[in-house]
């Protein structure tokens, strides 16, 4: 029975955490309220303040949640992904999902809100180390062996795409169209196409 129920908060709290993270994609930062997240969950506010001490306290697990979800589907669709075009359409088609899942535009609320909460700033740093973590695994693995490997500033790079990650979409927003995004991993087909062929002619040597 005890089991039970903590597996019932457990799944009411994925709830509340689902809802803010909607709220903060289709609502912005400033009008995710008690209230509108409640609205949006089909749940009380009351329910919130059971599971969380405060908004803030709710903003903070909120980015971590949303965050850890997608690093997951991330490392589980990257894993293992020899070629660097296959490698950006997945990042293409994962970024596509970040967009529809609102995913991406509440890491933007809550990155612009950071500056003023140090819980939530402590929180977007963290996972922003993670996010450039995977992609500096990213990188090193398309590029290892080859003969440009020790030319390549992999921290650097790593640290752009995470970057680009959040600026194309509000690129996207403020144009209200979404080739930016498009566009983007269109561009970088070619090149991935030159590293792929890199490594064919390395493998043929």
């Amino acid at each position: 029975m005890a089991a039970r129920a903590g597996s019932g908060r457990s799944q009411t709290r994925e709830r509340v955490l689902r809802a803010a993270v909607d709220t903060l994609a289709t609502q912005g930062f400033s009008r995710t309220t008690a209230r509108a997240v409640a609205t949006a969950g089909g749940f009380a506010p009351g329910v919130i303040y059971y599971h969380f001490e405060s908004l803030d306290d709710l903003f903070v697990a909120a980015a971590q949640y949303t965050s850890t979800e997608r690093l997951t589907r991330y490392r589980e669709r990257t894993a293992g992904v020899n070629s660097a075009v296959e490698l950006i359409d997945r990042l293409r088609e994962l970024y596509r999902e970040d967009q529809s899942s609102g995913h991406v535009a509440a890491v933007q609320e809550l990155v612009a809100q950071a500056a003023s909460s140090p819980g939530l700033a402590e929180q977007v740093r963290e996972q922003g180390e993670q996010w450039q973590a995977m992609a500096e695994e990213l990188i090193r693995g398309q590029i290892r062996g080859q003969v440009f490997e020790a030319l390549v500033p992999v921290r650097e790079l790593a640290a752009a795409a995470v970057g680009a990650y959040l600026g194309l979409e509000i690129l996207s927003r403020l144009q209200a169209s979404r080739v930016i995004p498009e566009a983007f991993f269109d561009a970088a087909r070619p090149t991935a196409a030159m590293i792929d062929a890199f490594r064919g002619h390395g493998a043929s040597r």
